[in-house]
This record gives C-alpha cells, structure tokens and sequence, in this order.
C-alpha cells in the first residue's frame, strides 16, 4: 500500500517534496533489497531456511494471515493492544535477526535485533523506525528467498499482487491495518517526510496543517525482495539479480506517478511487483 500525505508547496525538481518523498523511499526501498540480496545466500549457506521448493508457501501465507488478523483484531474488535504490539514487535524482532545473523552471527544478530526493537518501541521516529523496517524487511526477504526457487517465488508476488488489489480496492480492509500499525507504533511502513514539521510519533504535526511524507507499506518491498533475493541464491555470483531488482525500481517510480496524480491510497504491489517479475521474465527470455 502506497500513499501520500501533506502540502503541494510549488518547488523546484530538487526541492520538490514529491521527489524528496520518492527518493526517500526509493532509497529505502533498494537498501532492503540489496541487505537481502547479500544476506540470503549465506542464510542458506547456514541451513537457516524452510527447505527448498516451494514449502517456504506455507509459513509465508500464515505468517501474513496471522499480521493481517491481529491488525483487524485491534481495529474492528478491539482487541488488547498491548497483547498485539508484543506479538508484532516479536515477530519484527525475528526478521530483524534474520538480516543481522548473516553478517554478525546469531549471538551478535540477536542482541541487535532485540536492542533496535526496543528502540523502536521507545523512540518511534522516522529514521529509527525506517531503520528497523529496512532490517526486517530484509530479514523476512533473505529467509524466504533462501527458501523458495524463483518459479514459487514469483507465484507468490502474483497471488500477493492480487491480495492486495483486493484489500485495497475491494474490501478495504489493508487501510484499516494501516491504521492498526500506526496506533500500535509497529513500522509497517517506509516513510519520507517531505517536511520538518512532520512527527511520525503521533502522526501530527508540530505547526498548521497535515502531515507531509511519502509512504510505501513495508510489504510492497518485501515481495519484490523475495524474488531478488531467490533469483540471487538460484544464480550465484551472476547478474541475474539485477533484473528483478531494475525492474520493481522502474515499478516503484510508475507507483510514485499514479500516487501523485491519483489522490488517495493505493495498491503498490501490483505496480512493485509487476515490476519485478517483468524484469525477471526478460532474464529467462534472455
């Protein structure tokens, strides 16, 4: 889910608060990419994966169910917040430790893990929380990218891509999950403020007016990841990366577009993950 939020101040290119935001988020965006792309092959050099295959489905599929219940839960029927903030930052945690145990090592990588988790509870401001975002989306990223050969991979970012569309435009119930994360203080979101005045702690600002950022829902990077990270586990010391990854950049900046000239919210990842998997059939066609 991609969305905006803030002032339409006329500006030059380079001062421009949409191309501020895009860029921000682009670069958010491609550091979790790349994190996953190093970290997945030596996770599954580690035999830290669910096998190979396709059986890495079943526990992606859950674990999205299991989020997607625990933000209605809080929204639509007022579940305790604290009970779910816990489970949420624990599994935030874990992803986190994924991406921070390939380099550092599981001791080093879990201390790490667990001291930005704290932080992030503590200090919810946007750099801290983009930090801790970027992390666990590679975490999650690299572990299912070890996992699933590039064919399952891809079929996934299809039936995500759906998913999406639907929960955005459909039903709309992905706007209330937005609204979950935001009041639970989870980063489930890469956000870009386009202006100073922004605090990403309440959602306010500290003058007049809206707030102003850029936002990407932290699952429009994860997917495209995924099939990066798997095309670099199946294609080692290769290139064929690089085509999953340029093409879902190239769909992130036609999200970008759509966004500003289309108000509201909107489904990212078909736009992300049509991207990549184009990009990934121009490498088998090639």
């Amino acid at each position: 889910m991609s969305g905006r939020s803030g002032s339409g101040r006329p500006a030059s290119v380079i001062s421009d608060p949409r191309i501020r935001g895009a860029l921000g988020v682009g670069g958010l965006f491609l550091a979790a990419q790349l994190i996953a792309l190093a970290a997945a092959p030596r996770l599954d050099g580690s035999g830290i994966s669910y096998g190979s295959g396709g059986d890495a489905l079943v526990p992606l599929v859950l674990g999205l169910a299991l989020g997607t219940v625990l933000s209605l839960a809080v929204v639509r029927y007022g579940a305790s917040r604290r009970l779910v903030r816990g489970v949420m930052l624990v599994s935030l945690g874990a992803a986190q430790w994924f991406a921070l145990s390939a380099f550092v090592g599981p001791v080093a990588g879990a201390v790490a893990a667990a001291a930005g988790t704290v932080l992030v509870w503590r200090v919810p401001r946007p750099a801290v929380r983009n930090a801790v975002a970027v992390l666990g989306v590679a975490g999650g990223a690299a572990l299912f990218g070890a996992s699933l050969d590039p064919a399952y991979a891809a079929g996934a970012l299809v039936l995500a891509a759906g998913y999406d569309a639907y929960a955005v435009y459909g039903s709309g119930h992905m706007l209330d999950m937005a609204d979950a994360s935001a009041d639970l203080r989870v980063p489930s979101m890469f956000v870009a403020p386009t202006d100073d005045r922004y605090d990403d702690a309440r959602a306010t600002v500290t003058g007049e007016g809206t707030p102003a950022a850029t936002m990407l829902g932290a699952g429009d990077a994860l997917f495209p990841a995924l099939l990066t990270a798997s095309v670099g586990v199946a294609s080692p010391g290769s290139l064929a990366a690089a085509a999953p990854l340029f093409g879902s950049l190239i769909g992130l900046a036609a999200l970008q577009v759509f966004v500003h000239r289309v108000r509201g919210v909107h489904a990212g990842l078909p736009f992300v993950n049509g991207g990549a998997l184009v990009g990934w059939l121009a490498l088998l066609l090639a």
